[in-house]
């Protein structure tokens, strides 16, 4: 049983320019931080973090340990994730075609649990 309220992960894949595709995905959500992994594109992630207005942070790995820590550091609040070649399976177990947000995760001590997206209106 959780003791926190979780931290809310919007996984994307990320295609060198999608600034305004990502940007338009999440703008119905408070994301707090866009982080990246080490296979992700470190200068588009602070692109679009500057477009969001929030900060930009690397992750040593983009990994269920580490969305573990992300959790912790982010409780209730949402953060995107963007995620390099093959960094997406390792968290969801599968590695989607296309880019953009392709998850939404709530992560907690319990572990990621995935849930709807895009969100139902």
């Amino acid at each position: 049983m959780a003791l926190f309220c979780p931290a809310t992960v919007l996984l994307a894949t990320w295609v060198a320019g999608d600034v305004a595709t990502v940007s338009a995905q999440v703008s119905g959500e408070r994301v707090a931080v866009v982080l990246h992994g080490p296979a992700a594109d470190g200068a588009g992630a602070a692109r679009l973090a500057e477009a969001l207005d929030v900060g930009v942070e690397r992750l040593p790995a983009l990994d269920p340990g580490a969305l573990g820590e992300v959790a912790d550091r982010y409780r209730g609040e949402c953060v995107l994730a963007l995620a390099g070649p093959g960094e997406v399976a390792r968290v969801v177990g599968e590695e989607p075609a296309g880019g953009g947000v392709v998850a939404r995760l709530e992560v907690d001590e319990d572990g990621i649990t995935r849930v709807p997206w895009p969100r139902p209106s």
